[in-house]
C-alpha cells in the first residue's frame, strides 16, 4: 500500500512538472498569429511571439505610454516613457510611425491589460521595454520595403 502511495505521488509530482515545463526558465515562447483570438486568450501568462500588423501606434497625450493596437486583433502592447528613446533609435528616430502599418513580430509575457482604460480592460497585452522585443518583418504597407521607417 505504502508503494501505490508513493508511485502516486511521484506521478502527480511528473505530471505537475510536465505541465509547468513549458512555461520554465529558458522555454520556447508560445507563437501565435496576432488574429488569433482563442490562441491570445489561452496563452494568458505565458511568453509568446505574436505576428501580426499594427493599426496604430502614438504615444499619449502625457507622453508616458505609447499604446499599440494590432489590426484585426484585440492584441494590444505598450512601451513606457523608460524605453521611448531607445525604442525611437533603434526604429529611425521614431518609432510609432515606423510600426504603424508594419507586419512585426513582438515577443513577451503575455498579460491581460491593466491600465485605466474601462473599455480595454480584459484585452490581452504585451509590454515592451526593450528593443529586442520588436522585429519588423514587412513593410508599412503601401510602401516598399526601404521606405518603412519612413512614412510620412
Amino acid at each position: 500500500m505504502r508503494t501505490i502511495s508513493v508511485m502516486t505521488t511521484v506521478l502527480v509530482m511528473l505530471v505537475s512538472l510536465a505541465a509547468r515545463g513549458a512555461d520554465a526558465p529558458g522555454a520556447k515562447p508560445v507563437a501565435i498569429d496576432a488574429g488569433d483570438k482563442a490562441a491570445l486568450a489561452g496563452a494568458i501568462g505565458r511568453d509568446v511571439v505574436v505576428t501580426g500588423t499594427i493599426k496604430s501606434a502614438a504615444w499619449s497625450a502625457s507622453g508616458k505610454v505609447m499604446n499599440v493596437e494590432f489590426a484585426e486583433s484585440e492584441l494590444l502592447a505598450a512601451v513606457f516613457e523608460r524605453s521611448k528613446e531607445a525604442m525611437n533609435k533603434a526604429f529611425g528616430g521614431d518609432a510609432a510611425r515606423a510600426w504603424t502599418g508594419a507586419k512585426v513580430t513582438v515577443s513577451g509575457k503575455l498579460e491581460k491589460y491593466g491600465g485605466r482604460s474601462k473599455k480595454l480592460e480584459g484585452r490581452p497585452q504585451i509590454v515592451i521595454s526593450s528593443v529586442e522585443q520588436v522585429k519588423v518583418v514587412g513593410a508599412v504597407a503601401g510602401a516598399s520595403s526601404g521606405e518603412a521607417a519612413k512614412k510620412p
